[in-house]
């Protein structure tokens, strides 16, 4: 049970990180999930009719009034519960919920939270160079000046790529002793 938990928190941070607008989060602040990212993990986790019973009646149930966002340890314990009953309830059409110690319930419960922790090797998605963007920007193929826009990595270079920046030294153009006069004087 103790590596499932912790196998499950590697997902829940994982989504956590997915949906957060900043990338360094602090440890309590990977422990707090919104309902865009619990949606997110319920959906690619376990299936989209959790994910929608979660949104209609679970989240707002066990989440933080004023931040809007469910801590793990709640996650892990009673919502999990929850989530099974409103699933089995569903599921059976039934006009009542089971209750939360129901033996069924509590066999889906663990079910979900396998789910979620066989997810625990999630990596980030890194953005994938189709293959017109990759020879568009591979500059060992541009000749003159059109290769000064992108530098040896493929990433464009902006501005300075673009235009021809004025040496505004006090040198004349083709002038090769640049600085000669200086050296010559000490």
């Amino acid at each position: 049970m103790a590596d499932v938990k912790a196998q499950c928190l590697q997902t829940f941070k994982h989504f956590v990180e997915g949906a957060a607008a900043k990338p360094d989060l602090s440890e309590a602040d990977l422990k707090l999930i919104s309902d865009k990212a619990i949606t997110k993990l319920l959906k690619e986790c376990i299936n989209d009719a959790a994910s929608k019973a979660s949104e209609s009646s679970v989240f707002p149930k066990y989440c933080d009034k004023k931040t809007k966002k469910l801590a793990f340890d709640a996650f892990f314990g009673d919502y999990m519960l929850e989530l099974a009953a409103v699933l089995i309830q569903n599921k059976k059409k039934l006009t009542k919920r089971p209750e939360l110690t129901d033996a069924e319930v509590v066999s889906m419960a663990d079910e979900l939270r396998g789910q979620v922790a066989a997810k625990h090797d999630l990596k980030s998605k890194t953005q994938a160079v189709d293959a017109t963007t990759a020879r568009l920007t591979d500059t060992s193929k541009y000749t003159g000046t059109h290769k000064e826009r992108f530098d040896e990595s493929g990433k464009g270079k902006g501005i300075a790529g673009r235009e021809d920046l004025a040496n505004t030294s006090g040198y004349v153009q083709g002038y090769k002793n640049e600085g000669a006069y200086e050296k010559d004087k000490k």
